[in-house]
């Protein structure tokens, strides 16, 4: 990406874009491509989510025909990822366009969108995903664990890299900057989330259960990650 765009040099901005309409997919794919940033395609929520999980995007934007598609991969994504998602749609009803509010998206554009508007959204979406960079974060160690921000991955021992997601990363990097601490999954939600996002203790859960199998060696039988009874979770280095 430009650096007059205002973004971090060197890190590269990528971006998940899902439509079930090869043509539109293809335009928006383009006018991203062309400021610079890494896009994938998936053209349904099943590729959404495996795409998702294998590139990690710092945003998504979602425009399908199907209503029902479109919701279900808002849905899908959002439980899976705190990154800003602008949901594109041609009906301009209210019942629709707060029922994708309340599935998760952050902002919703009604057809037609132009591409100006379409890169005057997703830039400053982007901005505000960026806004604290994880690679201005400490770098934390515990063991043979490193936490490495600026690439948002795990090295485990000399040689083996694991790479997180958003949600991962921030759960990660919350509890090892707290070792030997219990802390309450409320606030780790909220933390993680946000006061106002969409994240619960069963979201949290699912996240340290990823979390686990990424980084111990036994996830069955935690030696970093441990779950406190009826109050939360304790990172306890080794």
């Amino acid at each position: 990406m430009k650096l007059s765009e205002g973004f971090n040099p060197g890190m590269e901005v990528k971006v998940l874009v899902v439509s079930d309409d090869p043509d539109t997919g293809r335009v928006w794919a383009y006018l991203l491509r062309e400021k610079g940033l890494s896009v994938q395609l998936a053209a349904a929520a099943g590729e959404a989510m495996q795409l998702w999980e294998e590139h990690i995007p710092d945003l998504v934007v979602i425009d399908t025909h199907s209503d029902v598609e479109g919701l279900q991969a808002l849905s899908q994504l959002r439980a899976e990822t705190i990154v800003p998602i602008l949901f594109i749609t041609s009906r301009n009803d209210e019942a629709h366009i707060l029922e994708a509010y309340r599935a998760g998206a952050d902002e919703c554009a009604v057809k037609p969108v132009s591409p100006a508007l379409f890169w005057a959204k997703a830039r400053a979406w982007l901005r505000r995903t960026w806004s604290v960079p994880a690679e201005g974060l400490d770098s934390l160690q515990a063991g043979e664990l490193r936490l490495d921000p600026a690439h948002r991955q795990v090295v485990l021992g000399q040689e083996q890299v694991v790479k997180l997601t958003n949600l991962e990363f921030r759960v990660l990097h919350l509890l090892m900057g707290h070792p030997g601490w219990v802390m309450k999954t409320d606030d780790i939600v909220q933390r993680v989330w946000g006061f106002y996002g969409n994240g619960d203790s069963s979201l949290l859960k699912n996240v340290v259960y990823r979390l686990r199998r990424k980084i111990e060696p036994d996830p069955q039988n935690p030696r970093y990650i441990f779950t406190e009874a009826g109050m939360g979770y304790r990172f306890q280095p080794n």
